[in-house]
């Protein structure tokens, strides 16, 4: 028996040396470039081959090297399997299985770890401890365990993730910016905005206060739920819960739920986020389908809140803002405003201003559509893709335009329509706590 764990144990060993680590990511790097090599050598015979079986393989092969990573590696795979606009749906759609085909760490290396944060080992703590991971993601895994008869979930940190956050980065965006054929230069705000919030992300004890906050912060509103935090069980590695029963949105559409259930749940999850922007000023920026347990009754569980954004007055309007139909009444406005949150860069010449202008109004509209609208159909096949088509042209631009800051409310905001868009609903996403229309972008 000792064998066969010891065996489990080096099958699921997670890479923790810089070196280890570097390797992983090499021989991916690797696998990509062998792929555009058999691409280019296939367009030598015909131009017209498709980029599609390029995309598949590219995201096959980085999606088995970052899961074996876990960590900041498949924290960014998950980035990319929401960023339709800068990959493609078949690179997307094979992303998307980061957020839930994550490979454990073994029982062994889990109940290391959390001696390592406690201090003592899980059966010196709980009545029973599952040592078998119950669910596992991205930078740790999720036990259960018993204690006075109560069930609790038990978060444990991979080994190695967090203190391998900025190696890994640096090896990533080398890269994405060959993926997306972009400057590596041009990705650099944007990591480093990524870099900071997985830095966040593996503070467990950052972690553990802010799940605390929202919570109370939260707590009245209808249809969501929090569980209880243990700080006395939780430390830098480890966060300990109550245990909260649901199915991910998978699970809950198999069980074929009625269209008014499934309204229920796209209602209760857009008003969550919706008191978090336009009130709390702060947003729970991870909006992946993991992170969300789905009640019979049509409440959502809310399980995690390890990627946070504050946004200040600044961020918030002028975000927002560009959701106002007026601004577009005043050229000379419109203009100025593209210019101060980096849209539209000093360098570009006048035509080439114009025309990326347009080109982000375009998407920028489509994204704000919800919100003017009585009733928005989220399984509206054209509008995702008018929104495909100006992704597919900005993308050509092969440049990363906007402030860094729009990153996650960007994430965040299609995140859930798309999220809606699994659930196949319709409904009326106006917000009932601002007037989008009277917003407008401060200091200009």
């Amino acid at each position: 028996m000792a064998k066969k764990d010891k065996k489990e144990e080096k099958e699921t060993l997670i890479p923790t040396s810089k070196i280890s680590r570097a390797s992983k990511f090499l021989k991916t790097g690797l696998n990509v470039g062998k792929n555009y090599m058999k691409h280019y050598g296939k367009k030598l015979i015909n131009k017209d081959v498709s980029e599609e079986d390029l995309d598949r393989e590219n995201a096959e092969d980085i999606l088995k090297g970052f899961s074996e990573l876990r960590g900041a590696a498949l924290k960014v795979a998950q980035l990319m399997s929401m960023d339709s606009i800068n990959f493609s749906p078949v690179f997307t759609d094979i992303m998307s299985k980061a957020q839930y085909q994550v490979p454990p760490m073994s029982g062994p290396m889990a109940v290391k770890v959390f001696k390592r944060s406690i201090g003592k080992y899980p059966d010196e703590v709980f009545d029973k401890f599952n040592p078998k991971a119950a669910r596992a993601a991205s930078m740790g895994q999720v036990h259960e365990a018993w204690l006075n008869g109560k069930k609790l979930a038990v978060k444990i940190q991979y080994p190695g993730v967090a203190e391998s956050i900025e190696s890994d980065l640096k090896l990533v965006r080398s890269l994405a910016s060959k993926i997306m054929k972009m400057k590596a230069q041009e990705l650099g705000p944007y990591f480093e905005e990524i870099y900071q919030k997985l830095l966040e992300e593996a503070d467990y004890e950052l972690e553990l206060k802010t799940s605390m906050n929202f919570k109370e912060l939260c707590s009245g509103l209808e249809g969501i739920i929090f569980p209880e935090y243990y700080h006395e069980f939780s430390g830098d590695k480890v966060i300990t819960m109550d245990w909260l029963e649901g199915m991910h949105l998978k699970e809950f559409l198999k069980t074929n739920p009625s269209y008014e259930l499934r309204v229920k749940v796209a209602k209760n999850l857009w008003n969550f986020y919706e008191y978090q922007i336009h009130v709390l000023r702060q947003v729970n920026a991870d909006p992946h389908p993991g992170n969300f347990l789905i009640q019979e009754d049509g409440r959502i569980g809310v399980i995690d809140f390890g990627c946070t954004k504050k946004l200040d007055d600044e961020l918030y309007y002028d975000y927002f803002g560009l959701a106002n139909p007026k601004l577009y009444e005043d050229p000379q406005l419109l203009d100025k405003v593209m210019r101060r949150i980096e849209l539209i860069r000093p360098s570009d010449s006048a035509e080439k201003a114009e025309y990326v202008k347009n080109l982000f109004l375009r998407l920028i509209k489509l994204i704000a559509k919800p919100y003017h609208v009585e009733e928005f159909d989220f399984t509206d096949e054209k509008y995702y893709q008018e929104i495909k088509e100006v992704s597919a042209e900005i993308t050509k631009l092969r440049e990363l335009r906007g402030k860094k800051d729009f990153l996650f409310l960007n994430k965040t905001l299609y995140g859930l329509y798309t999220y809606f868009q699994e659930l196949g609903v319709k409904f009326d996403a106006r917000s009932k706590y601002v007037n989008v229309e009277e917003l407008m972008p401060i200091n200009v």
